[in-house]
């Protein structure tokens, strides 16, 4: 079928695609990003922590991925203020924090999924785009949906308009997204995914966000990463034209390989990138830890710890509940941590309430 950005792609091919996956330009950017996983690998491993455990200590890492994402669909927010938003009241929210946060919470759905099913089908594919969009969740089932430009509204591609059509679709997407891939196809097979899920645009909304979520979760149930920490939708973010520029060449001009270097480059960049951001993390919880131990003995603990970094922003008395401390004993504990330097007390805006913020932690995320 000759293409035509007008009309439904329902003939769009099934996969596998015809493409050389042992190309030697695609095998030697394969090297590099498996060199470059395996590293990211080891810093997400922390011996002798449940999965449950590791996820919440690197949950505020979601924030940053959710923000580039939304960021990429012009949903304009930052980090900041939806480490805020975790602490607000949902009527409080603004359209774009609601947005992140449901992103956050869809990513740790479909981790959980993986772990616990090591496998992710279209019902989990639908659940986690329930999540990032609650009204406009399921697959589409009337025709009309076409993707241009906002602004000289030139039709650039029509996705399939059915519902049997979409979940046929669906069905060999799972099968390939599912089934253990050659050590040297894991990268292209995460790179034609992507593209796959981005043409079948199974969902009113929010097609982008889950298939861009669904890139750090393919890798997580390959176990090529323990957890889905991989900044990819910083790096689309930072070269946006590039990336619906390939995107958009597989469809039209059948450029598979040119799509496949650009994500499996991009996936070696950003997990180095991630590397260095766990690293400074890193370095933050062993010179907390030092100084709690050090001048804080009676305050120190390693569940006092874990909290203030699975928390970017708190409050006494989420402190009380995580803790597990009486008021009063969290009054102390947060005044001699304050003293020390490791948190710091804010008015929250238009509440008669502090809000605590661990520094160490804030100064690094801000950067991501």
């Amino acid at each position: 079928m000759t293409f035509d950005s007008k009309i439904a792609y329902n003939d769009l091919p099934l996969l596998p695609p015809s493409v050389d996956l042992k190309d030697q330009e695609l095998l030697l950017a394969t090297i590099e990003a498996s060199d470059a996983i395996a590293q990211l690998k080891t810093m997400l491993t922390m011996n002798s922590r449940t999965i449950n455990n590791t996820m919440d200590l690197l949950s505020p890492l979601f924030v940053p991925e959710a923000v580039s994402s939304s960021g990429i669909e012009n949903i304009i927010t930052t980090n900041d203020s939806v480490y805020v938003a975790k602490i607000k009241e949902e009527r409080e929210l603004t359209p774009a924090e609601k947005e992140a946060l449901n992103y956050t919470e869809a990513l740790m759905e479909g981790a959980t999924r993986v772990f616990t099913q090591g496998y992710l089908a279209t019902n989990d594919y639908i659940a986690i785009q329930q999540i990032l969009e609650p009204t406009k969740k399921g697959i589409r089932n009337l025709p009309g949906t076409q993707l241009a430009n906002p602004i000289t509204k030139v039709v650039y591609y029509t996705p399939p308009d059915t519902e049997k059509v979409i979940r046929d679709l669906l069905s060999n997407f799972e099968k390939y997204f599912n089934e253990d891939a050659p050590s040297h196809e894991v990268f292209a097979r995460m790179a034609i995914l992507h593209y796959q899920f981005e043409a079948i645009h199974p969902f009113p909304d929010g097609n982008g966000r889950t298939g861009r979520m669904l890139m750090p979760l393919y890798l997580t149930q390959q176990k090529r990463l323990p957890v889905p920490v991989l900044f990819m939708s910083h790096y689309i973010l930072e070269h946006r034209d590039a990336y619906y520029e390939k995107l958009r060449a597989v469809t039209s001009k059948g450029e598979w390989k040119e799509w496949v270097l650009y994500i499996t480059r991009a996936t070696t960049v950003q997990a180095l990138y991630t590397c260095k951001v766990l690293e400074k993390i890193r370095l933050a919880i062993n010179t907390v830890r030092t100084t709690l131990k050090d001048d804080l003995p009676t305050v120190y603990s390693s569940e006092l710890v874990d909290f203030l970094f699975s928390n970017v922003y708190f409050t006494q008395k989420r402190f009380e509940e995580e803790v597990g401390v009486s008021p009063m004993t969290a009054r102390k504990y947060l005044q001699e941590l304050e003293a020390k330097d490791i948190v710091m007390k804010s008015k929250q805006t238009g509440k008669n309430r502090f809000i605590y913020i661990n520094p160490n932690y804030t100064d690094i995320l801000r950067q991501v």
